[in-house]
């Protein structure tokens, strides 16, 4: 190529960058603010332990055992046990309440 393109598209280049500038100012600088509270470094509390699971002899049907690797499985079959109901889910929010559509506005 000749030297005189060369010189045209970087003079091209240049002109485009500054005037890119001119029309995007940069943003105005704001305050940086905190969202929620800091945590002041202190560990959270420990988890309370989980309850330990018990089968007594009653409740066990069958009993397996297998040898493997070294090692001893035990798998037990035992009575179905009641659990809890899972919780109800909550109503469906209703759009048309006034109190919503000003949480919403």
């Amino acid at each position: 190529m000749k030297p005189i393109p060369l010189a045209l598209l970087a003079a091209l280049t240049c002109l485009s960058s500054a005037l890119s500038q001119v029309e995007n100012p940069a943003p105005v600088p704001t305050t940086a603010r905190v969202i929620g509270d800091l945590p002041d470094g202190t560990p959270p509390p420990p988890e309370p332990p989980k309850p330990a699971f018990i089968v007594t002899s009653k409740d066990i049907l069958d009993t397996e055992i297998h040898q493997q690797g070294g090692r001893t499985i035990t798998v037990r079959e035992i009575k179905p046990i009641a659990l809890p109901l899972p919780p109800l889910a909550e109503p469906p929010v209703d759009k048309t309440d006034p109190a919503v559509q000003a949480r919403i506005a």
